[in-house]
């Protein structure tokens, strides 16, 4: 895992299995970045993730361990990211 608390947020929060509903979804991310360990960390790999080239944002939000959302394009899931973690991170 490249980005170990990014994935974990998505797996976890975001994930269709977990089934929150957008609301609650942003609820349970504000009550993680309220530890400011925890913030940090994630405000830094949100940093690499958005600089790394490498990255395929298709695979971050659907892959074999969970399913954020089936992204039509690598932009349209770097869009979706950056509205459902990036926006509130850095808002």
């Amino acid at each position: 895992m490249a980005y170990p608390f990014i994935e974990n947020i998505l797996r976890s929060i975001f994930s269709v299995d977990v089934g929150l509903e957008e609301c609650d979804a942003q609820a349970a991310l504000r009550r993680v970045l309220d530890d400011p360990e925890q913030k940090l960390i994630i405000e830094q790999e949100l940093l690499s993730l958005y600089r790394d080239d490498s990255v395929s944002w298709v695979r971050l939000l659907d892959n074999d361990d969970y399913v954020v959302y089936p992204a039509d394009s690598e932009e349209d899931a770097k869009q979706y990211v950056t509205s459902i973690i990036w926006d509130k991170v850095f808002s």
